[in-house]
């Protein structure tokens, strides 16, 4: 229900409530006077009137019991004097009329029968009837007729005096009203003024005035109260919204700030500070729509850190990031102002180089960057070797669109991974396939590791005089249920590359070291066991660690466990590795670098390293006999060796005059497929 509201002021309000208050209280009055004096009028007129019957009664008697009507007429003719009875009769006690009187005979008729009630209204007049008694006999009634007008005329006039009465009162109500109005609506008149101002003002400071001690006064004090908390509240939010301003300020320039940073990082790699893959892409759009126009070409590296992911799993992110800044800046140094460089994610990185005038200035680059990152890189001590793997493809010759420039730079990258890394190469056609059989191979070994599909086989090792079986080396093999055996020499670097050589490794050794205590009565069962290494394993530091708890589990003992180490494991600043080799020498191990004569073949840093054995790399005696060059080297090979107390071991023998050769020049160990080729284990214990 909706209220109604009026615009009525409580001045008005108050005199209404007064004068209605006073009109109430007088009306009452006058209608309780009014009431009163015509039931008291009333029953002084029936008083009177039975007062005369009475009366008459007790004159009658006689003229009743004499039958004397005309006396009993006269007496009822005494009535004429009381002008409020107009007529009067005896009835005998059989209620026949005997006598009667009547002002006005014409105005008032006598009934001839006496009317059954005692008292009545007949022909709009009063009567009333009485009994005349005897000597306690009924002798006769008595009826009496009073008109009332006479009683109406005075109560007329006396309600035209208590009308008078009541506008007279009334009247002094309404001024009585508009005084007492004045004495209690001027404090809140005045309250409300103050309310006014300060509403219009906004002065908080103003003070209403106090003229009563009244509940209006305590209104007064409770409003100066709320200005006084209105006036410290506004104190306070004035303090408030300046402080607040100061803060906006502040954060309106850290949002500044941040739009700045987030807007940076929206081009660039929060880690290195170089450009990032959006702004890479964008800048090779538009160089590639200036070359267009200017009928130049541009080129596009492509370029990733070989064996980062195995670094930062074992080392740790933070010092795989510290790697990322360091590799970065060397990039940067190797570039024009106007190229382009960009970390496109994890240690891939971009570079654009516009407007290329001749094709040499495309390998200049690229040996730079190669020769730069081959350099040890210092990390919280560790020193840290990596190489890099670039792809090269160029606009127009190698496509037209962005997109398509960088998956062919992608593509060549993964070729100069394939042939052995730390190198760069220019995309062919061609490329595509190998792309593709790269990720298939990839997706294909998580597979077959997951279902366990690898398996272990041994080539058998001889001693050279008398080619008594003394070791086998474990070799990993994988047959695809789809395309069968597939060549370590392809899934291996795919392993080293996608970060699973170290779960290969470690399942390699660990299943030899099982199959090789099979043997525990037959006459293998003292022959030793050859495992290779990845360069890889030897960042981490707790690799000893590591093969200590596979040799406890298996029971293996270390004495008759070789492992294979490559000889690019000990280029400059390599003395994590000697540490790791000496923790690995500790447990009783034996150590032998594999390939010997592919890499760093400084005989300085060979005796210092804590080897057992010496591996003349097959790729030398597979041409023995062929060039003395090569018979030379050889034989110098071995004569170095055993100078530094190493035992040396031909792999890759084929031949018999290879087998002669290496055995007349003193060569411990022989193993190849002239004597055997990697078979199960099961087929190692028929071998005699």
């Amino acid at each position: 229900m909706k209220t109604i509201q009026t615009k009525t002021s409580i001045r008005k309000k108050l005199i209404n409530v007064l004068l209605l208050t006073s009109l109430s209280a007088l009306l009452s009055t006058s209608l309780g006077f009014a009431l009163n004096d015509w039931l008291s009028l009333r029953n002084a007129m029936l008083d009177h009137v039975q007062i005369q019957a009475t009366i008459i009664a007790n004159n009658s008697i006689a003229a009743v019991v004499f039958n004397d009507a005309e006396s009993a007429k006269e007496t009822l003719n005494t009535l004429q004097s009381d002008a409020d009875i107009v007529s009067a009769a005896l009835y005998t006690n059989n209620k026949i009329l005997f006598a009667y009187y009547e002002r006005d005979a014409s105005s008032y008729s006598i009934p001839d029968k006496l009317p059954n009630p005692d008292s009545g209204s007949l022909n709009g007049n009063q009567f009333v009837v009485d009994t005349i008694y005897h000597e306690n006999e009924l002798l006769a009634y008595i009826m009496l007729v009073a008109d009332y007008s006479n009683l109406q005329k005075r109560q007329i006039n006396h309600f035209l005096i208590a009308l008078g009465v009541f506008t007279l009162a009334l009247l002094f109500s309404l001024i009585l009203s508009r005084s007492l109005q004045r004495i209690i609506s001027r404090p809140i008149l005045k309250l409300a003024e103050t309310a006014r101002t300060v509403s219009e003002t906004q002065d908080y400071a103003l003070r209403a005035k106090k003229i009563s001690t009244d509940e209006i006064g305590a209104l007064v004090d409770d409003f100066n109260n709320m200005l006084s908390q209105i006036q410290l509240r506004d104190l306070q939010l004035l303090k408030a919204r300046n402080e607040l301003e100061g803060k906006v300020n502040a954060r309106t320039q850290e949002l500044t700030e941040l739009t700045r940073q987030l807007k940076y990082q929206a081009y660039h790699d929060t880690l290195t500070g170089l450009s990032n893959r959006i702004t890479f892409d964008d800048h090779l759009r538009l160089a590639i729509d200036q070359a267009r126009r200017n009928k130049q070409k541009l080129v596009v590296m492509f370029l990733d850190l070989d064996r980062f992911k195995i670094i930062n799993d074992t080392l740790g992110h933070g010092i795989g990031d510290q790697l990322l800044i360091q590799v970065s800046k060397r990039l940067s140094a190797c570039l024009r102002e106007s190229d382009t460089l960009a970390r496109l994610g994890g240690d891939e990185f971009a570079v654009l180089l516009p407007q290329i005038q001749q094709a040499s200035h495309i390998s200049g680059v690229a040996q730079k960057i190669t020769k730069v990152i081959a350099e040890t890189i210092i990390v919280d001590g560790y020193s840290l070797h990596v190489t890099s793997s670039i792809g090269i493809s160029l606009f127009p010759d190698d496509g037209e669109r962005a997109e398509t420039i960088v998956k062919n730079a992608d593509t060549a990258m993964y070729r100069s991974k394939d042939q052995g890394r730390n190198q760069f190469t220019f995309f062919s056609a061609k490329m595509n396939e190998r792309a593709e059989r790269r990720l298939l191979l990839e997706t294909r070994l998580r597979k077959a590791l997951k279902e366990n599909r690898l398996r272990v086989h041994y080539q058998p090792r001889f001693d050279t005089h008398s080619l008594k079986l003394i070791g086998v080396e474990a070799l990993a093999r994988w047959s695809d249920p789809d395309e069968g055996a597939i060549s370590p020499g392809e899934f291996i670097p795919l392993a080293e590359e996608c970060g699973l050589i170290a779960k290969i490794d470690e399942w390699v050794l660990e299943t030899a070291c099982r199959d090789m205590l099979t043997n525990k009565n037959d006459a293998t069962s003292q022959i030793s066991l050859a495992v290779n290494l990845s360069p890889a394993q030897f960042i981490r530091k707790d690799l000893h660690e590591v093969v200590a708890a596979i040799l406890d589990r298996t029971g293996f003992p270390a004495s008759r466990l070789e492992l294979e180490i490559t000889e690019s494991l000990f280029g400059p600043g390599s003395k994590d590795v000697c540490t790791s080799l000496e923790h690995l020498r500790n447990l009783g191990i034996e150590l032998s670098i594999d390939d010997f004569g592919t890499a760093y073949s400084s005989l300085s840093r060979l005796k210092q390293l804590p080897l057992n054995t010496l591996k003349i790399d097959q790729s030398f005696v597979r041409d023995l006999g062929k060039t003395p060059e090569d018979d030379a080297l050889v034989k110098t090979i071995i004569t170095m060796a055993h100078n530094l107390n190493l035992k040396v071991v031909a792999e890759g023998v084929e031949s018999e005059l290879q087998y002669q050769f290496i055995k007349r020049h003193g060569c411990d160990t022989v193993q190849g497929f002239l004597f055997g080729k990697p078979v199960p284990y099961s087929l190692i214990k028929k071998i005699k």
